[in-house]
This record gives structure tokens, C-alpha cells and sequence, in this order.
């Protein structure tokens, strides 16, 4: 008979510089790993990460407010840490357009 256990998912902020990271967190009391997550400055989304690959945690990918991966070249920035993700998300926020 299958398993109908669901992972406990729960939403995190944190504020830094100005910016609100808030993340979606599964399984928060063991695994902690982080789902997807967005990146706003008074209230604006600059925008959103994702896990390509949840089992390892890395494969990151970063979406712009406007919709678009953001790229090097034709491919999408695909970064090891959520965290990078953030950090990039914030500087690019920074950057005059």
C-alpha cells in the first residue's frame, strides 16, 4: 500500500538591505531544504529562485521581476547555493538598468 505522507512546508523571511528574501522551506524539521523562493524591495518583487535539482539542493536557477531567466550567454545562470541566488538577485536589483 503507498505511503500518503506529505512533507511539512513552511514559509520563511528574512530582511536584509532593504530587501524581504522570503523562502518556502519543506520538511523544515529535518531536511530544510528550500523549495523556491522570491526577493522584493518595498514591496516590488526584483525577483524569484528555484531548485532544478531538490535532492542535492543546487541547480539554482533566478527569474527577473519581468519574467525571464537571467542568462550568461543563451543558457540561464544555474548557481550551486540558494544563497547565491539571493545575492544575485540583490545586486542585480542594484544595478542601473
Amino acid at each position: 500500500m503507498p505511503s500518503h505522507t506529505h512533507a511539512e512546508t513552511v514559509v520563511r523571511r528574512f530582511h536584509e538591505d532593504g530587501f524581504e528574501v522570503t523562502s518556502v522551506v519543506a520538511d523544515p524539521s529535518d531536511a530544510q531544504q528550500v523549495l523556491y523562493g522570491t526577493v522584493t524591495r518595498n514591496g516590488v518583487l526584483v525577483g524569484s529562485y528555484y531548485c532544478t535539482d531538490q535532492v542535492r539542493q543546487s541547480g539554482w536557477r533566478v527569474v527577473a521581476a519581468e519574467g525571464g531567466h537571467l542568462v550568461f550567454g543563451d543558457e540561464p545562470v544555474e548557481l550551486t547555493h540558494d544563497g547565491d541566488a539571493v545575492f544575485l538577485l540583490m545586486k542585480n536589483a542594484d544595478s542601473p538598468a
